[in-house]
């Protein structure tokens, strides 16, 4: 049952976004993760080995991130 499922941690949700072919906009983020900081679980990621980088899009303004976990 979908009870028994234990809730996902901000970490998780973030890795889930990361993984998306299309990567995920910063918006996305703090969307997502119900965090006063979003980016600091970016941090987070980048500390378990994850390489994490970043496209500006044509308004040089919107960032689209995308994730690779670390190798293990």
């Amino acid at each position: 049952m979908f009870f028994n499922r234990k809730p996902k941690t901000q970490a998780e949700k973030l890795k889930e976004l990361l993984k998306r072919k299309q990567g995920v906009k910063s918006w996305e983020i703090a969307k997502a993760l119900p965090s006063v900081s979003p980016h600091r679980r970016l941090s987070d990621l980048k500390e378990q080995g994850w390489t994490i980088t970043y496209k500006l899009m044509d308004d040089n303004k919107t960032k689209i991130y995308f994730g690779k976990p670390p190798k293990a």
